[in-house]
């Protein structure tokens, strides 16, 4: 069914239309307010402008498919394969945006885009959350992600000029619950240094080690390759997909970086490599400069999740410490904040902008005090 596309022109000035040289230009589709704009001219004028700004509304209309029956499916759908053609995505980021329209259909799929209302938003994201999809009551944090997702396709519909505005603009997304991140208190972050020291010849505990002495990510940790050991620093290039295990680049342009090496770090690599030699030999594999750093027992590059697993489960009954990996990161950019300076740490954290410290790195009131006591010895006080 075609849509009925309208247009009006209204005064904006003077009293009749031979003396009002300011007009305002309404096109409706199917009665409903779609676009306006000014024009400046005689109302003759105006009403050409306005037969030409019909005409190449109805054009991008035609060429945007628009249909006024379209569902929000069909359209998500056309959003969901946009981003799969133009080859900018990561895989896994398809496939998480693939599961977020999957879920976001279920409990809203068969609704007109063109009639989706604030209060649909609403309904759909609060059945979201109390288990519409999976029978289970879900985080905000989650909640949170199908949020971004469905603000992103009726964005893109505006774009199309499918619809005037997008439902989900006055649709705050809801409250994160995900657990702060924390560092660990000095002695405990030291201790577990020495704790993992210990099982040098254990692949998963060189994994955690490689993050907590350098500030690694676990999808860099696992992509590491002997041929980025370079002496006095690990070249971190490269990560590695979650869902798929293939080597991609880096997370930004600013991840790929040189992380210089410490002491303890060479001395861990030093042990490591003749182990693993030794291990894979076993299997009957050559270790090569291609050999990931960091194998699982079938001398197989060990997944980020295999990681996750293992430091999820032994963390704390082995070592004694509740924190993800990914704060082992922000603990080791903590310390590191308070001997290095700031750009220093940006180029070791990979981050874009130093910005980023305001999240990784975290209060210390000890070093806080120590500043203000050097200041004051600086400044004779």
């Amino acid at each position: 069914m075609g849509a009925k596309l309208t247009l009006t022109v209204s005064r904006m000035e003077g009293t009749s239309n031979a003396k009002c040289r300011l007009w305002r230009l309404r096109l409706f589709v199917d009665g409903k307010p779609a676009k306006s704009k000014r024009f400046h001219g005689t109302y003759g004028q105006a009403k050409a402008a306005g037969d030409d700004f019909k005409a190449a509304y109805a054009e991008t209309m035609r060429l945007s498919g628009y249909d006024p029956d379209m569902t929000f499916a069909e359209y998500a759908e056309r959003w969901l394969q946009r981003r799969r053609d133009s080859g900018s995505f990561e895989n896994q980021t398809i496939k998480a945006n693939a599961a977020k329209v999957d879920g976001l259909c279920r409990v809203m799929g068969g609704l007109k885009l063109s009639e989706m209302k604030r209060a649909d938003v609403v309904d759909a994201l609060l059945g979201i959350k109390g288990g519409a999809i999976g029978g289970v009551e879900l985080m905000n944090s989650t909640v949170r992600g199908y949020h971004t997702v469905l603000k992103q396709i009726m964005d893109e519909a505006v774009r199309d000029e499918l619809i005037l505005k997008s439902p989900v603009d006055n649709v705050k997304p809801p409250k994160s619950d995900a657990r702060e991140k924390h560092a660990l208190p000095f002695d405990q972050y030291t201790k577990l240094i020495d704790d993992l020291t210990s099982m040098r010849g254990d692949a998963h505990a060189v994994g955690i080690l490689l993050i907590a002495l350098n500030g690694l990510r676990r999808s860099e940790a696992v992509a590491l390759e002997w041929d980025d050991d370079l002496g006095d620093g690990l070249a971190v290039f490269d990560s590695i997909e979650n869902m798929s295990g293939e080597k991609k680049k880096t997370k930004s342009p600013s991840g790929k970086r040189i992380v210089p090496m410490t002491a303890e770090t060479r001395k861990l690599l030093d042990e490591w490599k003749p182990m693993q030699a030794l291990m894979l030999r076993s299997r009957g594999i050559e270790q090569t400069p291609q050999t990931p750093l960091i194998t699982n027992i079938k001398g197989r590059r060990m997944a980020a999740d295999t990681l996750y697993r293992w430091w999820r489960k032994f963390g704390p009954t082995m070592f004694g410490v509740d924190c993800t990996i990914h704060e082992l990161r922000h603990t080791f950019l903590t310390y590191l904040a308070k001997d290095g300076d700031a750009f220093a740490l940006k180029r070791i954290a990979g981050w874009s902008k130093i910005s980023m410290a305001d999240t990784y790195v975290h209060a210390d009131d000890e070093a806080d005090r120590a500043a203000m006591r050097a200041f004051e010895d600086r400044i004779g006080r």
